[in-house]
């Protein structure tokens, strides 16, 4: 729906819910994603552009008055607990999920699919899972992080499909319908 208003696809900040989020979360030091989008909701509060309110991957001052550009969180989002058909069927049918991850090790990746050396316990990040690729010779999602393009693969990452690894269908996130501008 931003696309369409917008006529380009739009990045929005990830540093505005790092910095303002309420509702127990706690910026750099941990969140949870479900109770971030309800804090958006419940506060009619709009996401800001990333180019409005740039990524520092630190903890800040909240500016949210300073911005009235962005779009709402349509209050029609839905926080599942899951399996990967549940989360590949999702992807499916609504599009782009956000998931709980362990990126514990993620620091240390450059590429490739990550199969192994990624404990679904310890969940500690959210990231965009925004597609998959079941032909390839190892069936992937292909994953959006948050830590800017200098990190992976311009921003992303491969994520093996099965055995539930860093834990990504323990809670998934999408939006029923849509965002509304």
């Amino acid at each position: 729906m931003a696309a369409a208003k917008y006529g380009q696809l739009q990045t929005f900040s990830v540093q505005q819910a790092i910095d303002c989020a309420g509702n127990g979360n706690m910026g750099c030091n941990g969140g949870d994603t479900c109770s971030l989008l309800a804090w958006l909701v419940d506060n009619n509060i709009k996401i800001a552009l990333e180019k409005d309110y740039p990524l520092v991957l630190q903890t800040q001052t909240c500016k949210l008055s300073k911005f009235d550009k962005g779009v709402k969180v349509a209050s029609n989002f839905s926080c599942d607990r899951g399996n990967e058909n549940d989360l590949l069927t999702t992807l499916a049918h609504h599009g782009p999920v956000a998931v709980a991850v362990n990126a514990l090790l993620w620091q240390f990746y450059l590429g490739g699919v990550i199969k192994y050396n990624c404990d679904q316990d310890g969940i500690n990040h959210a990231v965009q899972i925004v597609g998959y690729d079941t032909t390839a010779t190892t069936p992937h999602y292909i994953v959006r992080n948050s830590w800017g393009t200098s990190f992976g693969e311009k921003g992303y990452l491969k994520i093996a499909i099965g055995d539930n690894v860093c834990g990504k269908y323990l809670l998934f996130i999408y939006h029923k319908y849509s965002f509304r501008l």
